[in-house]
């Protein structure tokens, strides 16, 4: 179905080749894993194969790609995209519209699937992806995982031979993920042809035929052995840091309350991970501590500062969050000054260049850079301001597992030193490495998280892949 031969390609204005002489061939109805460190050419691949690079994407393209036997060289975006969906890493940059029925509908529309069967193929595309209840949302109001839900609906609604899928597990609560793997092993059967670019090897390695390792833009000869990350260590706690008292949030007068009777304190020494589903309000707790938005009742308080009475002002720096999605964090022209404008001095700048493996890149433009380096060059700029508290939200996405071993051992030092930090992840192995203590929000309330939820989570991988053996 899809073959590739001697393929490299370098962007504009960069030193090196982001592939290198790249060659594969995946038959039909395979489902393969690509793997590989981040930055080492997985998301520029997909781009290759849905035809962005080189219709909308510049750079020097050599080598050839076939799909189905037909050369991709002179088809438009338009032409693959009605036998190959590419589900983006950064889901946002894929999002034309307001409501989640009309961006199912977008793709239908553009290629005249008539009009009295588009609705019913949205509720079957929705009824995959377990969201059915999203049909008449709109996208602005739903979590970055509801939202890659979405648009992995928007991409099986078109019914296309491939699928090439960037990160899709990232933002996807444990739930979600088990469905979600389920979903490709279905599709796989009935002669889907699946490329899923993904970190998380040990969640795919039930369902996919084979791995291809990529590192430096080269395909390799094998991935090395899975890493796993050692607990932070213990440090006996001390004043609070952050302190939140019976809060509860609505997003609007008369609704039911999003957070309801929320207590918590992160202390000095101490780390604090939170779990919960998709839209359980993770993300809008972390908002609420950083005063971008005001509780309903109750009170929060950063760093000794009241949210409700304090300007945000008062709080950016000491206390920092690092947002979901890296590129709305970052305004400079290169990785140094990015680091150097939260910076507390030229010393701590380089400290976290180097801690969290950034060093040569200095002159690179920070939007050059992967998803993973992205995050942990906001990082490195957070960490360097020097706060007090840190609100991390969603650290491990994009991470191959010795960057997640650098953040880990950073944040082991952050935390000894006296600094506080709270983390909203899906990923079971930051809530194991990080978590001091494991909360869970559910149903708009916060609960401890039970043992299973913080342990390896893989039986229903192990019966997909008895099932498929």
């Amino acid at each position: 179905m899809i073959r590739v031969s001697d393929l490299s390609f370098r962007y504009i204005n960069q030193p090196g080749n982001a592939l290198c002489d790249v060659a594969f061939a995946v038959p039909g109805g395979e489902t393969v894993l690509f793997s590989g460190p981040t930055g080492c050419g997985k998301s520029t691949l997909g781009l290759v194969l849905c035809g962005a690079i080189p219709n909308l994407i510049p750079g020097t393209l050599s080598g050839s790609v076939f799909f189905d036997g037909k050369s991709l060289a002179g088809r438009t975006v338009r032409q693959t995209a009605r036998d190959l969906g590419f589900l983006m890493q950064n889901v946002e940059n894929q999002i034309f519209t307001e409501r989640v029925c009309d961006e199912i509908a977008f793709g239908l529309e553009n290629f005249c699937v008539p009009s009295n069967r588009i609705e019913e193929k949205i509720e079957e595309a929705l009824h995959l992806v377990n969201g059915e209840h999203l049909f008449n949302r709109r996208l602005g109001t739903l979590s970055t995982g509801e939202r890659q839900r979405v648009m992995l609906a928007a991409a099986l609604a078109m019914d296309q031979k491939v699928l090439v899928l960037d990160e899709p597990l990232a933002y996807l609560d444990p739930k979600a993920q088990q469905l979600f793997v389920e979903l490709m092993f279905r599709l796989a059967q009935k002669g889907k042809t699946i490329l899923v670019f993904e970190h998380r090897r040990d969640a795919m390695e039930a369902v996919v035929h084979r791995e291809i390792y990529m590192d430096g833009g080269r395909i390799c000869s094998g991935p090395p052995v899975q890493q796993y990350f050692e607990h932070l260590n213990g440090y006996p706690p001390k004043d609070a840091v952050l302190a939140v008292e019976e809060l509860s949030f609505s997003w609007k007068n008369g609704e039911p309350p999003l957070l309801a009777g929320i207590s918590l304190e992160v202390r000095q020494h101490e780390s604090v991970v939170l779990l919960g589903e998709n839209g359980s309000g993770k993300t809008t707790l972390l908002h609420l501590a950083m005063g971008f938005f005001k509780p309903s009742q109750g009170k929060i308080f950063t760093c000794g500062h009241d949210t409700r009475r304090f300007p945000v002002s008062n709080i950016v720096g000491l206390a920092m969050l690092i947002l979901q999605q890296p590129d709305h964090q970052l305004y400079m022209h290169r990785v140094r000054d990015e680091i150097l404008s939260q910076a507390v001095d030229t010393n701590a700048a380089q400290e976290e260049l180097a801690a969290l493996g950034l060093q040569g890149f200095e002159n690179h433009h920070p939007r050059s850079l992967s998803t993973g380096q992205k995050r942990r060059l906001t990082l490195a700029a957070a960490l360097a301001r020097r706060p007090k508290l840190m609100l991390l939200d969603e650290p491990s996405v994009g991470q191959d597992d010795m960057s997640l071993t650098l953040i880990v051992k950073r944040l082991n030092r952050f935390v000894r030193d006296g600094g506080a930090l709270l983390t909203a992840t899906h990923d079971i192995r930051v809530a194991r490495a990080l978590g001091h203590r494991v909360l869970k929000l559910k149903n708009g309330r916060l609960e401890k998280a039970g043992s299973l939820e913080i342990q390896a989570s893989g039986g229903h991988m192990k019966k997909c892949k008895q099932c498929r053996e």
